[in-house]
């Protein structure tokens, strides 16, 4: 037989027993009147039964209905402004932090600090001229525990330059700590009187703690602080019930325990292996190390010997030794040159981890060149020339949720400035501390009351009451909130102060 026609005999034959087990073609008709309560594509009768079927329908699933997206408000139109578009990321440039748009339930920039130059740049729709929009400004809210500090500043960005670390290009801001939401005003030609050009951006400075809650509601530049005050008045009518103030943190610390040694070694550090003009980042003396600011610092043939004259960095000893032990730190001082910014030794000072040591550098609690202090945590020993010493403790202020310190000033019988002087720390380990010169008796320092702080990012223990008292017993000042660490520990700095130091020693008793 033909192949071709046997092939058509079986297909012939495959389709009618196809046909025969699926009975007769459905209506698709009968698709479309179906039970609009059966799912599109349930299960139909098997071949040879007869009847309805009996089973019951599954449910169509009701959708549920999708939130009306809440249009953002329109605000400022009769406004002449350039606001900055806080959802576009070609609005910023970031160094040291991160930023994040959060709205539109939480309507503000929310920008997280790292370690480094912390600071963000706002970059405006386009450039202006002073005359044209002589005031910038934003509204702002820093959180529980933050600061931003007085040596990070504002800095204007033109086209004739910037950011330019020179007077006239920088300002600062004095910024509010309470946990609410401020408006900052900055009035460009006096805060900016060098910035020359049209302007660009604004290079702006976050909080200092890693991590820190900073946030930013709205940022422009005006015509009139009129304008700045319906912006204001009109975005927080917009968003009235979701600019919420900042909260304390909810988590309980867990306290913090540095490396610690048995005692200080009593190495003695007289330079005299360095040469004259060795910068002090090539100084190698150990338990002590260097940290620079602007390295500036060097060796210097002084009195017969090397010693170190310090000026914009700082010198600090590694070891961190056991609370409850009992020490003297010794050296040789004398004050050089002008006494405006901070120069001296800190001691009671916090590890907590930082790498940077800036004992150097402006701690937020004064404007820069303007008496400007250091040291995050401990007591600080302030030499403001002549016979006139400084000393002041780093607190926690409860009521400002805020760093911060309180001082006392002294008159001594000694000219730090006429000559050398051997200055020595006394610590009984057990709540006294005595700082003379020479004979001469300096101060006194009481502390007790050892525990964790509410101090946010401070998670050592330290002694929260402290006192100074003059050389004859007299209370100069007090504190219950002290950050005066229960570790023992020193270290020198200078800001824009110049001072020499030679034969340093730390020796546990």
């Amino acid at each position: 037989m033909n192949k071709r026609i046997l092939a058509l005999i079986i297909i012939a034959i495959v389709a009618f027993c196809v046909a025969a087990c699926t009975g007769p073609a459905k209506d698709p008709s009968a698709t479309d009147k179906a039970d609009p309560g059966v799912k599109t594509g349930a299960p139909e009768s098997t071949a040879g039964t007869s009847g309805p079927v009996n089973e019951t329908p599954e449910p169509t699933e009701t959708p549920e209905p999708t939130d009306t997206p809440e249009p953002t408000p329109v605000i400022g139109k009769d406004i002449d402004a350039l606001i900055v578009d806080l959802e576009d990321p070609f609005s910023f440039t970031e160094c040291a932090c991160t930023y994040e748009y959060l709205g539109p339930d939480q309507p503000w920039l929310n920008i997280v600090t790292e370690t480094g130059d912390n600071h963000i740049i706002f970059n405006f729709p386009e450039s202006f001229t002073t005359e044209e929009y002589p005031i910038v400004a934003f509204k702002y809210r820093i959180g529980f525990g933050q600061s931003v500090r007085p040596t990070n500043h504002f800095y204007a960005v033109t086209t004739g330059g910037g950011p330019i670390p020179q007077d006239g290009w920088w300002a600062d801001v004095k910024f509010e700590k309470d946990l609410d939401w401020h408006v900052a005003v900055l009035k460009l030609n006096e805060l900016f009187p060098a910035a020359a050009g049209d302007w660009r951006a604004l290079r702006c400075p976050t909080v200092d703690i890693i991590g820190g809650d900073y946030a930013i509601a709205w940022f422009g530049a005006f015509t009139s602080e009129e304008d700045v005050q319906k912006y204001d008045e009109e975005f927080s009518a917009a968003y009235k019930d979701k600019l919420v103030k900042a909260e304390p943190p909810k988590v309980e610390k867990t306290e913090a325990i540095p490396t610690l040694a048995d005692k200080f070694d009593g190495t003695l550090i007289d330079f005299e292996d360095c040469y004259d003009g060795d910068k002090i980042s090539e100084v190698d003396a150990p338990p002590f190390a260097a940290v620079t600011g602007l390295g500036i610092s060097e060796i210097v043939e002084d009195n017969g010997s090397n010693v170190l004259k310090l000026s914009y960095d700082a010198f600090y000893c590694e070891t961190i030794v056991k609370s409850g032990t009992a020490y003297t730190a010794s050296f040789d001082f004398q004050n050089k040159a002008s006494a405006v910014n901070f120069g001296g030794f800190i001691f009671g000072w916090s590890d907590e981890g930082d790498p940077n040591r800036d004992f150097f550098e402006n701690n937020g609690l004064e404007y820069d060149s303007g008496g400007s202090l250091c040291g995050r945590t401990g007591i600080g020993v302030f030499f403001m020339g002549e016979n006139k010493v400084k000393v002041f403790i780093n607190v926690w202020d409860a009521d400002k949720n805020a760093k911060s310190y309180i001082f006392t000033d002294i008159e001594t019988p000694v000219n730090f400035n006429e000559a050398y002087s051997k200055i020595t720390l006394d610590d009984d380990g057990k709540g006294s501390v005595t700082v003379t010169s020479g004979e001469t008796v300096l101060f006194k320092v009481e502390y007790s009351d050892a525990g964790l702080s509410a101090a946010v990012g401070l998670n050592e223990q330290y002694y929260k009451s402290v006192k100074i008292l003059g050389s004859d017993g007299t209370e100069l000042c007090s504190t219950d909130n002290a950050l005066f660490s229960i570790y023992k520990t020193f270290a020198f700095g200078a800001r824009a102060h110049e001072m020499h130091i030679d034969n340093v020693q730390l020796k546990s008793k």
